[in-house]
């Protein structure tokens, strides 16, 4: 019998009825456990520490987090054998201050044979709200109509594949020709009388997240692919998208408006097919089921043909959903936002059950009492059925786009489950700062040990090895969108930027115009405030008495490129050394003052020009060793001082810092330092 515990599937071993490992500890484990637990169940039986068989009883509440020194106290042993018996059951580094999570301290008293009521179970957070859902029944099972999603490169003619279907104008509405929002949309197609449901994915690289979760919540994926372009970088994605959710994938060739001419287009379009053949599409054309489709979205050539393919698929597929008024409600959230006069929105694709006002619905850490349903059009609705997106009013916080929604029967049990949530959430939170303690410790005690060993050491050799650990700076960032998907897309996209030197760090992501909580925690971070989608923003805001800089943007790359370019103006600055001109040294004399003689070399301008202010290098030999490297203390033409002498002019020169170490014959080098241009 499987189950879950803590981090590892564990199974009952019916001969032994001992725990017995099953699978290897997810990845992010420290190696020390890893060992552990291979050390533990390697022979499938179980080894007892205690040569006692007699169960000992529990007089103590296990923790959550326990110290290995606290453990001792509470099996009244000492600390010293605890450690041992650990280090023989694989832990590594183990110490006094070493911290056990509590499925840990489970398994080590029942080494020692403490009589446990039951093991503690760990539940995954995403698995929170699933005692909620319903089982399927068969009887109430209806047709419902396709969810189809649009995928496919940037600018390969999309939102204009919908815009033809709905008679609209989508795309006249997206800043940079680009779409940056999942549409949801509901129509009846012109020829068949069907409908159908379209999820318009934007095709920007920073979206990719939303594509994803596009692909994860359809039916049928219409990959759209440019005849003029054939596959490009977003297209590999979506393909792969497509494989990884096995949904049923139709191929739109579009823009072959643009190719008037028979012959030239059939061999581009050619071209596009065999493209896709080596990307493992099974077109019909090699003997597989993958419908490929020739369209132009802005004539209107071959639409009725992708309408009638979406249909005749959707039909093959029998797609079904529970359409009942006693069905418990599910669905996804396909995009959140906060809106002016009305609040917290979300946009709900349902994929079970009736959708009408007054219903509770929970998803994350948030739940709704539906106050109001609109339709695509902004049209209030009585109710949504099965595969239908609305947007739904009367979030108590905004949701996460992607979050799944459930019907639940009142408040009560909603804000149940949420702390239910939230303890887990705290949970794992908890579970990875123990783990980096542990981590930070062991380092320490190396690093200590490392410093013991090396204390006969200079201080100025260990420098170095300081200036290694520096870390690198931050450009801190507030990101406010017009919905949750973007505000994901932009944090995303600009998360990952920057090196060793400098790296981006965003403070929070939200949805909504920037809020005087906002911006006092832009003064505190001292970062920047990214706005994007949101229009014109009130003046206080631009204007604020703060003087936090508020950056607006429409479109992602162009905030992409801008926070790039900042970025690289904070990388440390690396300049090289550029001669301008050269002087030989003929003489040298001396100069009686009134308490000393100074040196003084007597020089002739070969190119360019010599400056009061120059820096410059002293060079002898073939080799052009330099034996001084500064500026310089006098510049005399004759007897008057100079600012500068030119090419083919005699001068007379000292050097800073009190330097007569030139001789006849040497050269002096006079350069520039010119800062090389640096990129991320």
């Amino acid at each position: 019998m499987l189950r879950r515990h803590g981090l590892f599937w564990l199974k009952t071993c019916p001969r032994l009825n001992v725990l017995q490992r099953q699978c290897v500890p997810i990845s992010h484990l420290l190696d020390n456990r890893i060992g552990c637990q291979q050390r533990w169940y390697a022979k499938g039986r179980r080894r007892s520490l205690d040569s006692k068989k007699e169960m000992k009883p529990l007089n103590f509440s296990i923790p959550n987090y326990i110290s290995v020194n606290k453990l001792a106290n509470l099996l009244n042993c000492r600390v010293e054998k605890l450690i041992k018996d650990l280090t023989a059951l694989g832990f590594q580094n183990i110490t006094t201050t070493y911290i056990l999570s509590k499925e840990y301290v489970e398994l080590i008293l029942q080494e020692y044979n403490f009589a446990l009521p039951s093991l503690s179970t760990s539940t995954n957070i995403d698995n929170v709200y699933e005692e909620l859902k319903s089982p399927v029944n068969p009887k109430l099972l209806t047709k419902r109509p396709p969810v189809v999603t649009i995928m496919g490169h940037v600018d390969h003619g999309k939102t204009t594949i919908v815009d033809y279907l709905r008679k609209s104008s989508v795309v006249a509405q997206e800043h940079g020709g680009i779409t940056q929002h999942i549409g949801a949309f509901q129509i009846i197609t012109p020829k068949s009388g069907k409908k159908i449901t379209f999820l318009d994915t934007p095709g920007h690289a920073a979206f990719l997240k939303m594509r994803e979760r596009g692909a994860n919540i359809t039916d049928i994926i219409v990959l759209v692919v440019s005849v003029e372009d054939s596959v490009m970088p977003q297209t590999l994605e979506a393909i792969k998208h497509a494989k990884k959710s096995g949904n049923e994938l139709i191929i739109a060739i579009t823009k072959i408006d643009r190719i008037p001419r028979p012959k030239e287009r059939e061999k581009k379009i050619e071209k596009v097919i065999n493209d896709l053949i080596v990307q493992d599409i099974a077109v019909e054309k090699i003997g597989g089921d993958v419908q490929v489709i020739p369209i132009s979205a802005k004539t209107g050539e071959n639409m009725d043909l992708l309408e009638e393919s979406i249909v005749l698929l959707s039909e093959v597929m029998d797609i079904r959903a529970e359409n009942s008024p006693r069905t418990i409600v599910e669905g996804w959230i396909i995009e959140s936002q906060v809106k002016k006069q009305v609040g917290n929105v979300a946009t709900v694709l349902v994929k079970k059950g009736t959708l009408q006002k007054g219903k509770i619905l929970i998803c994350g850490n948030t739940f709704c009492k539906i106050k109001n349903l609109i339709d695509d059009k902004g049209t209030p609705i009585s109710k949504a059925t099965p595969s239908y997106a609305t947007e739904v009013l009367g979030w108590k916080d905004v949701p996460h786009v992607g979050d799944e929604v459930i019907q639940v029967k009142s408040e009560a049990i909603a804000k149940k489950f949420i702390s239910k949530r939230q303890d887990l959430v705290e949970v794992q939170k908890n579970s990875s700062i123990v783990e980096r303690l542990n981590e930070e410790r062991a380092l320490a005690k190396e690093h200590h040990a490392i410093e013991e060993k090396n204390e006969g050491l200079q201080k100025e050799d260990a420098a170095p090895d300081r200036d290694q650990n520096i870390l690198p700076k931050n450009i801190n960032y507030i990101i406010k969108c017009d919905v949750s998907g973007s505000a994901e897309a932009v944090s995303e996209s600009i998360s990952s930027l920057g090196n060793d030197e400098v790296r981006c760090n965003v403070i929070s992501s939200s949805v909504g115009i920037p809020t005087e909580s906002d911006l006092k925690m832009a003064q505190i971070t001292d970062s920047v405030i990214l706005c994007f989608n949101l229009g014109k923003l009130p003046s206080e805001v631009i204007n604020n008495r703060a003087g936090i800089e508020v950056k607006q943007y429409n479109v992602i790359y162009k905030l992409i490129e801008d926070v790039t370019e900042t970025l690289t103006e904070n990388l440390k600055p690396i300049f090289e050394k550029k001669v301008i001109s050269t002087v030989d040294i003929r003489e040298s004399f001396d100069f009686k003052l009134k308490k000393k003689v100074i040196k003084i070399a007597g020089c002739k301008v070969n190119n360019g020009s010599i400056k009061k202010n120059s820096l410059v290098q002293v060079v002898r030999g073939p080799n052009d060793d330099v034996i001084f490297d500064g500026a310089l203390s006098t510049l005399k033409h004759n007897k008057d001082d100079v600012a500068e002498v030119s090419k083919g002019h005699e001068c007379g020169i000292t050097f800073e810092d009190g330097f007569e170490g030139f001789e006849p014959g040497d050269r002096i080098l006079v350069y520039e330092n010119v800062k090389v241009p640096r990129y991320l």
